[in-house]
């Protein structure tokens, strides 16, 4: 589970967050094992990082999976679904997870834009087949465009922070996001 107030990844009976001491809901028994701030992304100190099963550290292969939305989305998902097939590792399939969803939303969002575009593109037509002249296309079509560029500009951004926080094993926080991951990943 992932703290619902600073998004980092819990034991499942955590019942207090290491990092920011928010409680998490989950109820107290008397075997849980209390986890010390500052230990590592799972909550215990370790000498080595978590490897996973190609031979490289959990935060690099989180990192790649970021970076590689910053090159092209199909290597993105191609990595990511590698990663959710055969890691066991639930944060690094977290990431793989949180990675996909964040290109489907950048990619709703440009096609959006893309139906806004082509919808005043064919009032503009019914207009001047009507004889009424035409509307402003050009300039909708610039505020268009300038909106996708920006969409990419922000989503390139954000999979750059969010690859270098994950080399760190720290979480990129997307609130409904991690919600959604939450209930959706298994352990």
């Amino acid at each position: 589970m992932f703290c619902g107030k600073c998004g980092k990844q819990l034991e499942d009976e955590a019942v207090v967050c290491p990092w920011c001491e928010a409680p998490t809901g989950a109820e107290v028994g008397p075997e849980i094992p209390q986890q010390k701030p500052g230990h590592g992304r799972d909550g215990y100190r370790s000498v080595e990082k978590t490897m996973t099963s190609f031979g490289i550290s959990v935060g690099l292969v989180a990192m790649i999976i970021y970076f590689s939305g910053l090159v092209n989305s199909t290597i993105l998902v191609l990595v990511s679904g590698c990663v959710l097939l055969k890691e066991k590792d639930r944060w690094l399939r977290a990431v793989a997870a949180k990675a996909i969803l964040l290109t489907c939303m950048f990619g709703l969002i440009s096609a959006g834009l893309t139906t806004l575009d082509n919808g005043i593109s064919g009032l503009n037509y019914l207009v001047m087949s009507m004889g009424a002249g035409s509307l402003n296309r050009m300039a909708v079509q610039d505020f268009c465009s300038f909106l996708n560029y920006v969409c990419m500009v922000v989503r390139d951004v954000i999979f750059f922070i969010a690859g270098i926080q994950a080399f760190n094993c720290n979480n990129f926080k997307v609130a409904f996001i991690d919600r959604m991951i939450n209930r959706n990943i298994q352990k």
